[in-house]
C-alpha cells in the first residue's frame, strides 16, 4: 500500500510539473516545428535535398529562439525586481539600451545572421560597453557625494559621445574607430565635416544628445543598493560572458570542421570578425588607439621604385611584343553602350565548351557554342592569376601581381573609372558576403558603388541557397530584376556565379531533364554542371529578349574568374588533356549585343589575358585606359604582336603565337636574358601602379 501510495504521489507530482510547465513545453515544441518547417521550405526546391546544411540551418535557428525565449522568460519572472533596478540604475540602463540599438544598426548594416553566437556577442557587448558607467554608478551609490555624482554623469556623457563618434565612423568604414581618426583630427578636418554635413543631421544629433542628457537621473532612495560582494559579482559576470563568447566563437567552427562542414566553418570564422564589433568595448577601443605607439608599419608599396630598362632589355621585350613605355592608343569618345552586364562564371574553362573540345558531347553546350559562333569572342584569352579574388583583381585592376597594398580608397579600378563617366556600378555575388570578409574587402579593393551577396538575396525573398550560395537561376533572375529597375540609367553590373565551382559542380536538373548523351558519359558529374551553365544562360538570354532588355545599347560579356585547378580526379581528366591541364589556362570571353560595330577590328585569334579586359572594355566604350593599368586594348593589338601573360605563385607565364615561356620571378639561376627582361617588366608594372611614371636611371 505504501509503495502504491508513493507511486501515486510521484505520478501526481509529475503531472503537476507537466501542467505547470505545459506552456513552456508547448512553446519549445512550437519553436522546433516552426524552425524546421521554415528551413525545410527554404531548401525544398533543390533537386537533391541538402540534408547537412538543412540540419545546421535549423539547429542554429532553434538554439537562437530558445536563447531569446530564455531571456524573455527571465525578464518575465523577475519583472517587478527589474522595474525597480531600472529606476535605481537608470543611466546604466540607458547606456545598455543604446548599445543594443547600435548593435542592431551594425547587424543590419553587415547583414549579420542573428544566430545564438550573435546574441551572445551582443550580450557581451552590452556588459563591456556599460562597465565605465557601471563603475561610476557604483562609486556614487557607495559615497553619494556631489563629486561622485559628477563623475557618474561625466562617465555617462563620455560613453554616449564615444558611442556617437564610433557609430558615425562605423557607418563610413564598417569598423570601430582606428588611430587614423586621431592622426587626422585637426581644425581643417573638423571645419570640412561641419561645412559638408547636412544641417538636419547636426540638428538630429543635437536633439537626441540633449534628450539623453536630460534622461540622466539618480534615485532619491535605493531599493537595491550595492553590497560588499557587488564588485566581485560584476567582475565574475563580465569575465564569464566574455569567456562564453570567446569559447563559442572559437569552438563552433572547429566543431563544424570536425563534422565535415568546412564551408560553414569558414563562414563562421568570417562572421566572428563582424561579431567582434558587437562585443568589443568602444571605450577600451578608443583608449587603446589613443595610447597606441605612433610607430606604424610602413606599407611595402611605399618602398617601391622603378628602374629604367636597359637598351638590350627593351629590344628583347620588343621581340616578345612588349613595347616598353607604350602609351594607350587614343579612342573616340562614343559610349556605344549604356548597360554592360558581365557574367563571371566560377572556374569555367574555355575547353568546357564543345565548340573548343570535341570530347564534350555536343548536347552539353549548344547555346554557348551558338554564342561563340555568332558573336565576337577570344579563342586565346588566358587566366592572369587565381584563385577568385586574384583573378578578379586582374580583371578590374588590370594587374598581374596581387597584394593587400592594392586595396585603398582611391586606387584605380575599372569600377571607379566607369563611375567617373556616369555609370552606376554594382557587383552581385552568389556566395555569402562573409567569405574572406568580401563585403568589406571587395568594396575597398574594387571600388564598386554597390556590393550585394547571398544575405541581400535572402532579403529579396529568394530561397534554395545551398552549398556555396545561390544558384545560377536565382542569380540571373535577380540580374534581370536589377536591369529592369535601371532601364533609364547607365549601369555596369557584374554577376558572379558559383555553380561551376570545383569539385563537383552543381546541376539544378533531375536526371530526366539531362540529355542521354551526357548521362551515358562516365564523367557526367562535370558534364551535368556544364549543361546547367548552358541551360541557365539560355534562359537568361531569352528573358532579356522577352523583356526588351537586350537592345543595341546593351552589352553582355561572358567570362570566368579563372580556369579550374588541374585535377587528378578521373572524371575531370576524361574531359580532355592539353590546355585543360595547364596551371593558367584559356577562359571563355564572349561579347553579345545587337550593336557589334565597336568590334569590327576585334580578332579572336589574338593572344590576351585577364589584365587586358579592363583596357579593352574601356576602349570599346570610348574611354581612355588609365596609365595604372597593365593590359592593352585587344581591339588595337595586331594578332602577330599579341601576347598573354599570367602570374601564379612565383611563376610568370607568357604565351604568343610562336613562343611560350614560364620563369620563376625570384630564382635567378639559369635564366636567360629574355626571362630576366620579362621579370623586370612584371615588377615594373607592379611598381608603376603605386609610384606612377617616375623612373630611376640605371646605375
Amino acid at each position: 500500500m505504501l509503495q502504491k501510495g508513493s507511486n501515486t504521489i510521484k505520478g501526481n507530482l509529475i503531472t503537476e510539473t507537466i501542467c505547470r510547465h505545459r506552456m513552456k513545453i508547448i512553446a519549445i515544441i512550437l519553436i522546433f516545428c516552426v524552425e524546421l518547417s521554415l528551413s525545410f521550405r527554404f531548401f525544398i526546391r533543390e533537386p537533391v535535398f541538402p540534408m547537412n546544411i538543412f540540419i545546421i540551418d535549423a539547429s542554429n535557428a532553434i538554439f537562437r529562439d530558445l536563447l531569446l525565449a530564455g531571456i524573455l522568460l527571465l525578464f518575465r519572472n523577475n519583472s517587478s525586481r527589474i522595474k525597480q533596478v531600472v529606476k535605481d540604475y537608470f543611466p546604466i540602463v540607458i547606456i545598455a539600451s543604446l548599445w543594443v540599438a547600435i548593435s542592431m544598426v551594425i547587424m543590419h548594416s553587415l547583414n549579420l545572421i542573428c544566430n545564438a553566437m550573435t546574441i551572445v556577442a551582443l550580450l557581451t557587448g552590452v556588459i563591456n560597453n556599460s562597465l565605465l558607467v557601471l563603475a561610476a554608478g557604483y562609486l556614487y551609490m557607495k559615497r553619494g557625494t556631489p563629486f561622485t555624482k559628477a563623475v557618474y554623469f561625466f562617465a555617462y556623457l563620455l560613453t554616449i559621445l564615444f558611442f556617437y563618434s564610433d557609430t558615425a565612423y562605423f557607418l563610413v568604414t564598417s569598423s570601430h574607430i582606428e588611430k587614423m581618426l586621431f592622426e587626422n583630427l585637426n581644425n581643417y578636418s573638423i571645419l570640412s565635416v561641419i561645412h559638408t554635413t547636412d544641417k538636419l543631421i547636426f540638428l538630429g544629433i543635437g536633439i537626441s544628445l540633449s534628450l539623453l542628457i536630460l534622461l540622466f537621473r539618480v534615485p532619491k532612495k535605493l531599493y537595491y543598493g550595492p553590497k560588499g560582494s557587488s564588485v566581485a559579482i560584476i567582475l565574475f559576470i563580465c569575465i564569464a560572458v566574455n569567456l562564453v563568447n570567446f569559447v563559442t566563437a572559437f569552438f563552433y567552427p572547429q566543431l563544424l570542421v570536425t563534422n565535415g562542414y568546412d564551408e560553414e566553418a569558414e563562414l563562421e570564422r568570417a562572421r566572428n570578425a563582424s561579431r567582434s564589433l558587437l562585443s568589443q568595448s568602444v571605450t577600451l577601443n578608443l583608449a587603446q588607439e589613443f595610447l597606441r605607439n605612433d610607430e606604424r608599419l610602413v606599407a611595402a608599396s611605399s618602398q617601391l621604385y622603378r628602374v629604367a630598362f636597359s637598351e638590350n632589355e627593351t629590344i628583347l621585350l620588343n621581340d616578345l611584343g612588349i613595347k616598353v613605355g607604350e602609351k594607350p592608343a587614343a579612342v573616340p569618345n562614343v559610349f556605344p553602350y549604356d548597360k554592360i552586364v558581365m557574367i563571371v562564371g566560377e572556374s569555367l574553362h574555355r575547353d568546357y565548351l564543345h565548340y573548343y573540345n570535341p570530347l564534350i558531347p555536343a548536347e552539353t553546350t549548344p547555346f554557348l557554342d551558338s554564342l561563340v559562333a555568332s558573336y565576337p569572342h577570344s579563342d586565346r584569352y588566358y587566366t592572369s592569376n587565381k584563385p577568385t579574388t586574384q583573378g578578379l583583381n586582374s580583371l578590374f585592376l588590370s594587374q598581374l601581381l596581387y597584394t593587400d597594398d592594392q586595396a585603398f580608397e582611391t586606387n584605380t579600378t575599372l569600377f571607379r573609372v566607369l563611375e567617373k563617366h556616369g555609370y552606376d556600378t554594382l557587383f552581385l555575388e552568389a556566395t555569402s558576403q562573409y567569405y574572406n570578409d568580401e563585403f568589406r574587402a571587395y568594396k575597398k579593393r574594387f571600388g564598386m558603388n554597390t556590393y550585394r551577396a547571398k544575405e541581400d538575396l535572402e532579403k529579396e525573398g529568394y530561397i534554395g541557397s545551398s552549398g556555396w550560395g545561390y544558384h545560377n537561376d536565382v542569380m540571373y533572375e535577380e540580374t534581370i530584376r536589377i536591369l529592369e529597375q535601371n532601364r533609364n540609367k547607365k549601369l555596369f553590373m557584374v554577376t558572379k556565379t558559383i555553380d561551376s565551382h570545383q569539385p563537383y559542380p552543381y546541376c539544378g536538373l533531375t536526371d530526366e531533364d539531362i540529355p542521354t548523351a551526357i548521362k551515358e558519359q562516365p564523367n557526367n558529374v562535370y558534364l551535368k554542371g556544364i549543361y546547367w551553365e548552358n541551360i541557365t544562360l539560355q534562359k537568361f538570354f531569352q528573358d532579356l529578349k522577352d523583356r526588351n532588355l537586350l537592345d543595341d545599347k546593351t552589352l553582355i560579356v561572358i567570362t570566368s574568374d579563372h580556369n579550374p585547378h588541374p585535377s587528378q580526379n578521373a572524371h575531370y581528366k576524361r574531359l580532355g588533356e592539353g590546355d585543360l591541364t595547364l596551371s593558367l589556362a584559356p577562359l571563355p570571353l564572349i561579347f553579345v549585343s545587337k550593336n557589334l560595330k565597336p568590334f569590327e577590328n576585334f580578332s579572336g585569334a589574338a593572344y590576351a589575358s585577364q589584365i587586358d579586359f579592363a583596357p579593352t572594355l574601356l576602349g570599346i566604350l570610348g574611354i581612355p585606359s588609365p596609365s595604372d593599368f597593365s593590359g592593352r586594348n585587344m581591339i588595337n593589338v595586331p594578332e602577330e604582336s599579341s601576347y598573354a601573360v599570367g602570374f601564379l605563385g612565383d611563376t610568370i607565364y607568357y604565351w604568343s603565337s610562336d613562343f611560350h615561356m614560364k620563369t620563376d620571378m625570384y630564382n635567378g639561376k639559369d635564366q636567360n636574358a629574355s626571362e630576366k627582361a620579362i621579370i623586370h617588366w612584371v615588377q615594373d608594372l607592379y611598381a608603376k601602379y603605386f609610384v606612377g611614371d617616375s623612373v630611376r636611371a640605371l646605375q
